[in-house]
């Protein structure tokens, strides 16, 4: 690779050492000065670095308007640097800061200040933080402090990162924060924005900034504020031994175990992995779960839950138990709203009340207010058994038996 830098004049640094060293020499008074003495730093009006790739396609490139050059130490401090890192000859990231040193003509830089690294293209993404070791021919940042990412949904941040530009790999460290919000922004802006409705908590987090892929390592606590709920109430909350999916597509898979949890209503779920479709509103799983929800209580093989449509669908070995009533089939639906209830294949009813029980192969009905099920059958047969309690008979009156007469002789 070829690193050249140079000033408006057009002269590279590794010429122009020493051709100032020996106009220093000439300007004095006959005594020679070396690199070792400390010279002042020399003003260039502009910083321009630039590096190439094997096949002459631009990498990366680092200018500022104003720069200063130690020649003992082959450092340049720049103001208000500005760059640009290419990607196969294009532009992929824009970068900018407050102030930068730049080490051996550009073996390493180190960005101060207000960092911002914009993502271009379609996806819009912006890095920022307060301090970066930038090492451009190993396309690799460090940032130690302050690093955040944001795309139109998401923000997210931890104590340090690294940036790795050759796998567009984003590696947040000591203690990763993610929030997200339902409603899209413009990162670049970054407008005013309210409280974000979701804030997830893992100890390591992986991101690509392209395509959306996410990778994290548990483990994971999210705290989740329900759409129309006061932010006084408390949250709803989320617990898993691991995360990944992709912010991009809107998509995320919980692994197990996953536990959640929801004081107000009262709900709560166990299960094992669990996939979230946060565009469609929707939660689901193919694996053996538990829930309940107040005094309602619901098992079976894999659930769909709809927020939108305020229902839970268990599409196989459907259990819902309520006041020690129990219904089971191969396949139910309830709304958790308007407490409606349809069950599908093979269902069985079993009320506690006189042991009733109701057999059928369709059932429309809904849940009580007292908790009992108000079964309905428009069409079908169903049997039902129960068992009537035995009345108390009254007690037989007996006739006293004559008594003999007499015997007489």
């Amino acid at each position: 690779m070829n690193v050249s830098a140079s000033v408006r004049a057009g002269l590279r640094w590794a010429a122009l050492t020493p051709l100032l060293v020996s106009l220093l020499t000439a300007c004095s008074s006959g005594k020679p000065i070396s690199q070792d003495d400390n010279a002042p730093p020399f003003v260039f009006r502009s910083l321009d670095l630039r590096q190439q790739d094997q096949r002459g396609r631009p990498s990366w490139s680092l200018t500022s308007p104003e720069a200063r050059y130690d020649l003992r130490r082959q450092v340049a401090q720049a103001v208000t640097p500005k760059g640009m890192i290419y990607r196969d000859g294009q532009p992929a990231y824009r970068l900018q800061a407050t102030s930068g040193t730049v080490i051996n003509d550009g073996e390493v830089v180190l960005l101060e200040g207000r960092i911002r690294v914009e993502q271009v293209g379609r996806q819009p993404v912006l890095i920022e933080a307060s301090r970066v070791r930038w090492f451009p021919s190993r396309q690799r940042m460090e940032i130690d402090r302050h690093p955040r990412a944001s795309d139109p949904q998401y923000r997210l941040s931890s104590q340090r990162a690294t940036f790795l530009f050759d796998l567009n790999l984003l590696r947040l460290r000591g203690k990763p924060l993610m929030e997200r919000w339902s409603t899209r922004f413009d990162p670049f802006k970054d407008p005013a924005r309210a409280d974000p409705d979701t804030v997830l908590h893992v100890s390591e987090a992986d991101w690509n900034p392209t395509s959306g892929a996410l990778q994290t390592r548990g483990p994971v606590l999210a705290n989740r504020w329900a759409p129309g709920r006061s932010r006084s109430q408390p949250p709803q909350t989320l617990t898993a031994s691991a995360l990944d999916g992709n912010t991009l597509q809107q998509q995320l898979r919980l692994l197990a175990p996953v536990l959640y949890s929801d004081s107000v209503d009262q709900s709560r779920l166990e299960a094992r992995e669990v996939r979230l479709d946060l565009r469609q509103h929707t939660a689901n799983s193919s694996e053996p779960f538990q829930g309940n929800r107040a005094a309602l209580a619901f098992r079976g093989q894999g659930f769909a839950v709809h927020e939108l449509q305020t229902s839970v669908e268990i599409p196989s070995g459907c259990v819902i138990t309520q006041n020690n009533d129990v219904l089971t089939a191969r396949r139910c639906r309830w709304n958790w709203i308007s407490q409606e209830v349809e069950a599908d294949g093979d269902l069985e009813l079993k009320r506690q009340q006189n042991h009733q029980i109701t057999r059928g192969q369709r059932l429309r009905g809904r849940l009580g207010s007292e908790g009992s099920l108000l079964v309905s059958t428009p069409s079908g047969r169903v049997f039902s058994q129960f068992q009537v309690p035995n009345r108390p008979r009254p007690p037989r009156l007996q006739r006293p038996r004559p008594v003999p007469e007499p015997i007489r002789l």
